[in-house]
């Protein structure tokens, strides 16, 4: 097999060139879905979050967990954008979540996110957009959820959780690693 061929593209274009080794081209926008991004985008309920952050005391320094109204949130800001795609390549999303944050309790990143409730919220708003597929990449946990206009969302690799709830290790069968 031969090695995957990457690049940065330079703005307005999505952030990263890959040619993958059947000669396929994708270009691939990388962000970051952020625990209350969509708090943040709403002013009304930025009062709620702030009083519901003065009302928790010491908790408020960590993290609170990423949803799937978050997860919607950032591709909406993603799909109004007008990226510069080279030609031949096609268009994909990927979204980190669940990622840890400096003072942050890993319990508290966990993001589980419903294939369901990202239809729901998402699903139309995508099949409208450019993007070929998105990846919904959950860090702490290790999950992988991917859509695409032709099955939407579905999960490809499940989040590993320990018996405590917390992420557990990377288990892979050895023969298709996944």
């Amino acid at each position: 097999m031969h090695p995957l061929e990457l690049k940065s593209l330079k703005t307005p274009a999505p952030d990263v060139g890959v040619r993958l080794p059947d000669g396929r081209l994708l270009a691939i926008e990388v962000t970051e879905v952020l625990a209350g991004e969509h708090v943040r985008r709403t002013a009304k309920k930025k009062e709620a979050h702030l009083a519901r952050q003065a009302a928790v005391g010491i908790y408020s320094m960590f993290a609170l967990p990423a949803n799937a109204s978050d997860v919607a949130c950032r591709i909406e800001a993603k799909v109004g954008k007008d990226y510069h795609v080279p030609p031949g390549h096609q268009l994909q999303l990927l979204l980190a979540a669940s990622t840890f944050e400096h003072g942050a309790v890993a319990a508290t990143l966990l993001l589980y996110v419903s294939v369901q409730e990202l239809n729901q919220l998402t699903h139309d708003m995508l099949a409208r957009s450019r993007y070929q597929h998105v990846y919904l990449h959950l860090q702490s946990g290790r999950g992988l959820y991917e859509w695409n206009r032709r099955q939407r969302w579905h999960e490809i690799h499940p989040p590993v959780f320990d018996a405590g709830g917390a992420p557990g290790p990377q288990e892979l069968d050895p023969q298709t690693g996944k």
